[in-house]
């Protein structure tokens, strides 16, 4: 039986120094080695894939920015998107408006993503887009994306209480699909991140399960946008460190509290 594994990776695979344990790494490639296959399920952009999983070779192209794209990592290609409409774009400005909120818009063009912000910022909504500003891959512009873009989805950067009343209002707009989550590396710091409702990780590994005719899919993941991935996977491991809702919708819990446990896992799978 062919098995795709399927890996998160903030809080997954990686922990805060962003790199794939040596162990990990290991049992990845064991899995390839044995004829299955490996990709990344993740919310990050192809630019920041691509750095951190340097030390896996022979993998699927990833599932990026929560299924809006497949990146073929070798290739530097899309096989896939799936885009915001601009009358979306101007549905979600609303709500954003009517809240206060800033947020970051990613457009895509080619292989390369422009990500569109209106100042004032937060402090930070200016950390995050300094730690990514100098990459050949991405390029921050102030001001609104012409028509013409590929909007790909929001990412806005705010406070609990700020996201909380995000989420209440997006949650009546039909047509877009969004998640909202504390950031794993700083906990001050909320996410929303707000996708077209045909976005997601289970629409990645439909596209991925059909493309390389696999048998069998599992999946491994810590947060709430991971339960499209478990969803659509035959299997989903939720991690020691994963939250409660995604425990309880998973098939097991790694038990074993370090990031090279997926990868331990995988090697071992059907042995």
């Amino acid at each position: 039986m062919k098995t795709l594994f399927l890996s998160d990776l903030d809080g997954t695979l990686i922990g805060h120094d962003l790199a794939v344990p040596p162990d990990s790494a290991a049992g990845i490639h064991a899995a390839i080695a044995r004829g299955d296959g490996f990709a990344a399920a993740t919310a990050r952009t192809p630019a920041t894939v691509s750095k951190i999983l340097v030390p896996i070779r022979g993998m699927l192209p990833a599932i990026v920015m929560n299924g809006a794209g497949i990146f073929d990592l070798e290739k530097g290609e899309y096989l896939c998107l799936r885009t915001l409409s601009l009358q979306k774009e101007r549905e979600v400005r609303g709500i954003l408006g009517h809240i206060g909120v800033n947020a970051f818009l990613y457009t895509v063009k080619g292989s390369h993503i422009d990500v569109y912000y209106r100042e004032p910022e937060s402090m930070s909504q200016r950390m995050f887009r300094e730690v990514r500003t100098g990459s050949p891959y991405k390029t921050f512009v102030e001001g609104d994306a012409p028509d013409s873009a590929q909007r790909l989805f929001f990412c806005a950067i705010e406070s609990e209480e700020r996201t909380a009343r995000m989420a209440e209002e997006l949650a009546a707009l039909e047509g877009i699909r969004f998640y909202r989550y504390r950031d794993v590396h700083d906990p001050e710091n909320w996410y929303v991140e707000i996708y077209d409702a045909s976005a997601s990780k289970a629409a990645g590994v439909r596209f991925l399960r059909e493309r390389y005719g696999f048998d069998r899919v599992v999946a491994f993941g810590d947060n709430l946008n991971d339960l499209p991935l478990f969803e659509a996977a035959d299997e989903g491991y939720a991690v020691a460190n994963a939250v409660p809702a995604l425990k309880e919708a998973a098939t097991g819990v790694l038990e074993e509290a370090d990031t090279a446990a997926v990868g331990r896992f995988i090697g071992r799978y059907g042995g």
